[in-house]
């Protein structure tokens, strides 16, 4: 029996880094974790085959009888259109993925089997209904799955070169209760961790590949504490070890700036970046957004304290709170300006299905109901008529896309990014032997596309920038020049893609 794993191709958003691609020379920013995770669920005997539409077009033929596709709601539309193009073919359909969770009834609609949550136990149990010819057209995880079944990915089934980076996942789950967010209830409160010894399988084996940096999937890293300070010392301690020079980048929340030790071995353990979901500087909105963790916490000089550590600080900033009105705008802006942090992701709050705002908002109706459930600014699909599902208490639907147009245009201009850039090496930086590039064909490859891109295609603004960056980087003797690096290459993929949510706003007055 042969299987086929399709990741459908995703649309460029503000995390996938596609308008910088061509600068990096690989064809997708991330590799996708949940297809070599399912091939590893998958006995032996099946034959299977992996393929991300991201990085290679999906096959016209296959001998495959199965075709398994794993999507989000981004995706939706290529996961429809594949699953029915193949069941024109006469293939069974398998649909799993986030998009089960909000769009179940469309997925039945399309597939013959229906996966909902985790699928470590239930995928094998289909493998088992299918070969008795007896398969279900739903399975669903009721309970939350033991991360020590997990297996380790086969990683080798993909085109690794195809990727900037390499992703693992260890934990699941978060014990905040942020009014906004979808985590809790779809993977738990209480997070549920890998066991160390695999962990570290899998960075060995990323690195035996010649990966050289980790994306830890996890939507709180440090949500268990002691689990994520042991794990970081047996990093420390494996890195020597590894074939390649590695480091990691993963997702954590603002109150890690409270705890040094933990600090201090994320920076022994090489890891470059954060993205913290900060939201705002405003206490009184955070205690809106039920962010308890953080709502008392000075969140300047929390970011100071992690960048002190030679920590980056990449921070989720939303506009469109419950308690906005047009002037919040111009305070966020200045917090952007003013605290040490890259933004990355700009948005508009959304209400997700089964949070607290979304119960809220129906309850007070103040839900649109729109068939693509979130609006523009979180799918970043330029048809969609709304830039959010919520419509706002203090304002039109049009001054609210107007105004957030009018922030993206100011965050991610030239001159912003010069300032930030400005702020960035003068606080919390790396001597030029430790953030020094591994100096290689690939690395300066990178080095003369970035140049010919700021040089002679980017623009006098981006251009100005550019060298202004440049000089500032030579005085202060080429600190943090890896992640200076960085961010110019991410700066193009950010200024193209918030720009265009602008105009398409703007276009809507």
């Amino acid at each position: 029996m042969k299987i086929l794993f399709i990741n459908p191709k995703h649309h460029p958003h503000s995390m996938n880094f596609v308008h910088c691609m061509d600068i990096v020379g690989v064809k997708y920013s991330h590799l996708p974790l949940s297809l070599p995770t399912l091939a590893a669920l998958t006995p032996a005997e099946c034959q299977v085959e992996l393929i991300d539409e991201n990085v290679e077009p999906v096959p016209h033929t296959t001998d495959a009888e199965i075709i398994a596709l794993s999507g989000s709601v981004p995706q939706r539309k290529r996961v429809f259109e594949l699953a029915e193009t193949f069941r024109k073919m006469g293939k069974f359909v398998a649909v799993g993925g986030p998009i089960t969770f909000d769009m179940l009834e469309e997925c039945r609609e399309h597939a013959d089997a229906v996966f909902i949550g985790e699928a470590e136990y239930t995928w094998p149990q289909f493998i088992r209904d299918y070969r008795q010819k007896n398969p279900k057209s739903v399975y669903r995880q009721e309970e939350f799955i033991n991360m020590e079944d997990s297996p380790v990915p086969h990683f080798h089934l993909l085109k690794n070169s195809q990727y900037a980076s390499a992703c693992i996942q260890v934990t699941r789950g978060c014990p905040n209760r942020c009014g906004f967010c979808d985590i809790p209830v779809k993977y738990g409160g209480q997070p549920r961790s890998k066991k160390i010894i695999q962990v570290l399988q899998e960075i060995r084996a990323l690195s035996g590949i010649g990966h050289d940096s980790i994306f830890i999937v996890d939507d709180n890293f440090a949500g268990n504490r002691p689990y994520a300070k042991a794990l970081l010392k047996e990093i420390v301690a494996l890195l020597p070890s590894l074939p390649t020079r590695m480091y990691f980048y993963t997702q954590a929340t603002l109150d890690v700036a409270n705890d040094e030790e933990l600090l201090a071995l994320m920076r022994d353990a090489q890891f470059r970046r954060l993205f913290i979901g900060v939201e705002t500087g405003e206490k009184e909105e955070l205690r809106g957004l039920n962010k308890r963790h953080q709502s008392e916490m000075d969140a300047k000089q929390a970011v100071e304290k992690i960048r002190a550590y030679g920590i980056t600080v990449w921070a989720g900033i939303m506009f469109g709170l419950e308690g906005d009105d047009p002037a919040a705008f111009d305070k966020r802006i200045q917090f952007i300006l003013e605290a040490d942090l890259i933004p990355v992701q700009v948005g508009l709050l959304q209400a997700i299905p089964g949070t607290a705002l979304y119960r809220k908002a129906g309850d007070e109706k103040r839900l649109l109901k729109l068939p693509s459930i979130l609006g523009l600014t979180a799918l970043s699909e330029e048809e969609l008529s709304k830039g959010t599902n919520l419509v706002p208490s203090k304002m039109s639907g049009e001054e609210l896309e107007k105004n957030f147009a009018r922030a993206l245009k100011a965050v991610f201009s030239p001159e912003v990014f010069e300032i930030k850039m400005a702020q960035y090496l003068g606080s919390g930086a790396r001597d030029l032997k430790t953030s020094m590039p591994a100096l290689n064909l690939k690395t300066l490859m990178i080095l003369a596309r970035m140049l010919n891109f700021y040089l002679f295609r980017a623009g006098g603004p981006a251009r100005k920038m550019f060298f202004n960056v440049t000089r500032k980087l030579i005085t202060k003797k080429m600190q943090s020049l890896d992640e200076v690096v960085f961010h110019l290459l991410a700066y193009k993929h950010l200024r193209t893609h918030y720009y265009r949510i602008a105009d398409i706003c703007e276009s809507r007055r």
